[in-house]
């Protein structure tokens, strides 16, 4: 791509993510009782917007990406962003392993593609440390222009059990306010909806899988 449109793709990530801010300061901090104590990795960080807040909330944190331009802008938040393919070995590509691996947007989305998504999950598997959780984060494939092209939530949760690799540990909807709606007045409130009323028709699912085996 040219400059001017790998510039302007940044951009727009930027903006989306200071629109989405406040909510994920809320909602990071809701997630954080299902993270295992040590580092974490995030996968597909994009501009690391979500890993610089869970460093904010005192983590360890590495962002992670294959986009050159997202992660210039990951580092130019101050936190530590790699380049890393997740369908390919993350513990050679990082040099270690880590208690959590976060993914948002990028194994919710993972095209209909099993043998892809089998390889991606022993990456991710040979990164954690042992009992070591994997959280996804995603809209629901439905939702999507061409909703055949991915896998659902609950088809890549039942790829990973029986992959004998990961156990589910949770799974639950979330957010059915729109972000846009979000100020600092109303955002605990808002954040308290897009919990309790998210089993009535979700925009997002998150599940928790953990680690099985050394």
């Amino acid at each position: 791509a040219d400059s001017g449109s790998v510039d302007e793709t940044v951009s727009r990530a930027l903006a989306l993510a200071r629109r989405h801010a406040l909510r994920d300061r809320l909602f990071l901090r809701r997630l954080e009782r299902y993270l295992r104590p040590g580092p974490i990795l995030e996968l597909g960080a994009a501009t690391g917007h979500l890993s610089a807040i869970l460093a904010e909330h005192g983590h360890v944190v590495t962002a992670s990406d294959i986009f050159e331009g997202y992660i210039a802008a990951s580092s130019a938040r101050g936190v530590e962003t790699l380049r890393v393919d997740a369908t390919r070995d993350i513990l050679a590509q990082t040099g270690t392993t880590f208690a959590n691996i976060l993914a948002q947007a990028v194994m919710p989305l993972t095209h209909r593609d099993e043998a892809r998504l089998l390889a991606t999950l022993h990456a991710i598997h040979a990164a954690l440390e042992r009992q070591g959780r994997l959280i996804c984060i995603g809209v629901h494939a439905w939702r999507q222009p061409d909703p055949q092209v991915f896998f659902s939530p609950g088809e890549q949760i039942a790829i990973a059990e029986s992959s004998g690799l990961f156990r589910l540990v949770t799974r639950f909807p979330h957010q059915v306010v729109p972000t846009g709606l979000y100020r600092p007045w109303n955002a605990r409130l808002l954040n308290f909806l897009d919990h309790k009323l998210a089993w009535i028709g979700s925009v997002r699912v998150v599940w928790v899988l953990e680690k099985i085996g050394a």
